[in-house]
Order: C-alpha cells, then sequence, then structure tokens
C-alpha cells in the first residue's frame, strides 16, 4: 500500500510550467505569485470533465461485469491491481479549501474493496443462510435422551425418604400400575415437560425410537410402532390449557377412548387439584401456579384414570365373550322329558279315579312327543341352528361391566365405586 505525500501549499510546485504560459499570455492579466490559488482554462475544465465521465463510465460497466461469477471477479481484480501507476491517475475538480486541481483516484482500490465487499458479503451470506437453516431444523434425539434422568422435583421429598418404597429409577412404587399398556404410556407421560431444554435449541426435537427392539410375531400383521412426541404444559398454564394438554395427548392412543370420557376425565382431574391447590396456599387463584409436585400429579392422575377406564373395556370385552359362549352351551344342553310342574300329583293316601287317569294321560303324551318339542324355545332354536348368535340383555351387561370394575379396583387397591354401563 503506497501512501500519496500530502498536496502541495503552493501552485508553483503543483502546476510547472503552467503559470510562466499564463503569465506570458497578451490577453490575461498578470498574476503575482504571492497568489496561492490558480483557475484553469477553459479547455482544461472541458477536458476533465469529459475524461470524468469516460472513466465513471467504464467504472460501471466493470462492477457490472464482475457480478457475474465470482472466478472473473477475483481475476479482474488481480488485473486492475497490477496496473501502472499512470492508469490510476483521473482529473478532478478543485476541492473545497482549493489545495489541488489534480488528485490520485481510488479507483482501483474502490473496485477491488467493492469485489472483497461483495465476496465477504456472499460468504456472510451464506454463513447466516447455514445457520439459519441449523436453527429451524429440527432435532432428533432417541428415546432414552429424551427421557428424564431424574424424579426427585417431581415427587414430595416424604415420598422419596424412603428408599423402600422407591423403585430402582428413583421414582415411587405407586408409578407403577398392572394395567393394560402401562409402561408404554407412563413413558410418553414423562414427555409431557414444563420447559424447553437449551440444548434442544429451545424447540422441541424429534425423538428417534429404536424399533429393531420390538418382536415382531410370526403372523403376517406388523406390530404397530408406538408414537413418542414432546408437549409442552409450563407450571403456569391456565385450566383449559391443561385440560386441552391432557385431552389431546398420546396416552392411550391405541385404546381408542371415546373423546367426551377423555374430556371428562380432565376436568375431573384439574377441578381436584384446583380444590387441593386452593386449600394449599389458602386463597383462590385465577391461573394456578403448579409446584412440579402439584403439576406431575394432574398428569399421573389423568393416565391413571384413563388406563383403568382402558383396562375395564379391555376386561368387559373379553367377560362379555366368555358369558356369550357359556349361554349358547347351555341351550344346547338336552333337557330331560319331564312333564310340567303342573301336571305332577301330589302324594295323598287315597289317589282318586281322576288322578289316575289324568297321570295316565301325561305319561301317553310325553311318550308320543319328539325330544326337539320338550326343549325351551331358545334350545328348539340351538337345536335346530348351530350357527345361532346369543345376545346379552342390558341387566346381563350392566352385570358384567360392574364386575369387572369391581376387580380392577381391588387388584389397585383403590377405594373406587363401580358405576354401571
Amino acid at each position: 500500500m503506497f501512501v500519496l505525500p500530502p498536496p502541495p501549499t503552493s501552485t508553483k510546485n503543483a502546476l510547472p510550467g503552467l503559470l510562466p504560459k499564463r503569465k506570458g499570455h497578451d490577453n490575461l492579466a498578470p498574476v503575482p505569485e504571492d497568489q496561492e490559488f490558480v483557475n484553469a482554462p477553459p479547455e482544461f475544465a472541458d477536458r476533465a470533465r469529459d475524461e470524468i465521465h469516460k472513466r465513471l463510465l467504464g467504472t460501471r460497466i466493470r462492477k457490472n461485469s464482475t457480478t457475474e461469477s465470482h472466478s472473473s471477479r477475483l481475476s479482474q481484480n488481480r488485473d486492475r491491481q497490477s496496473r501502472p501507476d499512470s492508469d490510476t491517475l483521473s482529473l478532478a475538480t478543485t476541492s473545497t479549501n482549493g489545495s489541488s486541481v489534480f488528485s490520485t483516484s481510488g479507483h482501483t482500490t474502490a473496485t477491488g474493496s467493492t469485489g472483497s465487499t461483495g465476496f465477504s458479503g456472499l460468504t456472510s451470506t451464506s454463513s447466516a443462510a447455514s445457520f439459519i437453516g441449523y436453527i429451524d431444523k429440527p432435532r432428533s434425539v432417541s428415546l432414552q435422551d429424551a427421557l428424564p434422568k431424574t424424579f426427585y422435583d417431581m415427587y414430595a421429598s416424604d415420598l422419596l425418604l424412603d428408599p423402600h418404597n422407591l423403585l430402582c429409577n428413583g421414582r415411587p412404587k405407586f408409578t407403577k400400575r398392572e394395567l393394560l399398556d402401562w409402561d408404554l404410556n407412563d413413558i410418553r407421560s414423562l414427555l409431557i415437560v414444563e420447559r424447553l431444554r437449551p440444548e434442544w435449541g429451545y424447540q422441541f426435537p424429534v425423538i428417534e425410537f429404536d424399533t429393531t427392539s420390538i418382536t415382531t410375531s410370526s403372523s403376517s400383521a406388523k406390530t404397530p410402532v408406538p408414537q413418542f412426541r414432546f408437549q409442552l404444559l409450563p407450571l403456569d398454564s391456565p385450566d383449559d390449557m391443561i385440560i386441552r394438554c391432557l385431552v389431546e395427548s398420546d396416552l392411550y392412543l391405541e385404546a381408542n377412548l371415546d373423546y367426551e370420557f377423555k374430556l371428562t376425565s380432565a376436568r375431573y382431574t384439574v377441578s381436584a387439584a384446583r380444590k387441593r391447590h386452593e386449600q394449599l396456599v389458602g386463597r383462590h387463584e385465577p391461573v394456578m401456579r403448579l409446584s412440579k409436585p402439584e403439576w406431575r400429579n394432574i398428569i399421573e392422575n389423568y393416565l391413571l384414570n384413563i388406563a383403568v377406564e382402558a383396562q375395564c373395556r379391555f376386561d368387559f370385552k373379553r367377560h362379555c365373550a366368555e358369558y356369550k359362549k357359556w349361554k349358547q352351551q347351555q341351550a344346547l344342553v338336552k333337557k330331560p322329558d319331564m312333564p310340567p310342574p303342573s301336571t305332577i300329583p301330589q302324594r295323598k293316601r287315597e289317589p282318586s279315579l281322576l288322578r289316575k287317569t289324568l297321570l295316565k294321560n301325561t305319561a301317553i303324551k310325553s311318550t308320543s312327543s319328539t325330544p326337539e318339542e320338550t326343549l325351551p324355545t331358545a334350545a328348539n332354536t340351538a337345536f335346530k341352528n348351530p350357527n345361532f348368535k346369543v345376545s346379552l340383555t342390558k341387566d346381563e351387561k350392566s352385570m358384567l361391566w360392574s364386575q369387572c370394575q369391581s376387580q380392577v379396583y381391588l387388584r389397585l387397591g383403590l377405594d373406587w365405586t363401580p358405576d354401571r354401563v
């Protein structure tokens, strides 16, 4: 990089030979030598203006051509930098302080800086685009990394003091239930988080599940792959948001529970949690500011409600099928050929002649009738049609449903009251 000397303070050194010619001209008045300002002749001004226009026009054309490709821009920059200093000189108008008439143009430097600026701009733009794409692209984590590693903040301290009441993972024993698909849906409940983690980039990553761990059956039907996803439920969520999060979760997705039941269960769970929270804080809050154990208790209570319902419905379908099979077998049983109870005479000491005649006629009718006629209507129908389907009455279904609920409640140690269908 070359540094130009400061402009001369006198016009004698700046324009040698110009001042004597000006003094020797007949039509121009002589200019004293001590005067520091010189006016250029008109032909010099016109020539300088034309030269400036040419230089500027050429610079614009070269700038437009340099944007076409990066390789041509770099080669042009090297060519411009290797030109002699005579090509970099340009005429310019006098400065505001009138210190000089000619100056060295920054054409080469400006062009080179423009090219380098454009290259650095493209580099920074591509880097920014790649960084934005890195942020926008959702990350992926394994299911093992997605689950929490510790649970000490999810439960009250008095539940964690006794190590005999804890599982091997540090959770209380009541978090393990002998219910249908409990482990799968308990994992899903642990994916409901109260905040985003910084290592996720403050957005939910995609959970990858290793499907090789699923053992497929020998039949042609494939084992369905369970779904796992994160859900956000802050500690200071309104009641409606808590209810919506619970209903729209993947908890017991495979059970196909109806929406109305899930909505009713979620509302009941949140209402009970609000009562306990108001008793704890001693005041009513429009929006509950839950602690972590209260927050986790809402999720686990809702999970238990729908898990018990799914188990009862599964058992109810199985018991109904077994009861229908039993009724069909009872209908096919052949009844003994006995007369109606009203025709059987009571024992008396001296039977009358009329009674003897009735007994004789009844015996003749029973021997002459076919076995199909002596069966009841349902049994007779089943005897004629072996594919006869037996249906259950409403009372029988209500009885079976209450039995299923009682058995599940008793097995889990719940003091719930069975209801009717």
